[in-house]
């Protein structure tokens, strides 16, 4: 096993510090206008057929791309 990086566990000494009323209330309607347009929206926008393509070509390149990166650090280690 490699030794080039340490992990620490975290810092339980750090002082916790409150959020504010107005940061709170924020979240708060943030969360609930999430939820209440995925209520409200039950149409999935349609895509059209080279957009669904080429969407399929990109994950399809990104996980090619991890199992490489993983397949290297594999080897590295």
């Amino acid at each position: 096993m490699s030794t080039k990086t340490t992990v620490h566990p975290p810092d339980t000494r750090a002082v916790r510090r409150r959020v504010s009323l107005s940061d709170r209330i924020a979240l708060r309607i943030g969360i609930s206008l999430i939820i209440w347009s995925r209520r409200t929206h039950h149409v999935r926008p349609s895509v059209d057929h080279e957009t669904r393509l080429r969407l399929e070509r990109e994950r399809e390149a990104r996980e090619a791309k991890w199992l490489i990166q993983s397949a290297a650090m594999r080897l590295w280690h």
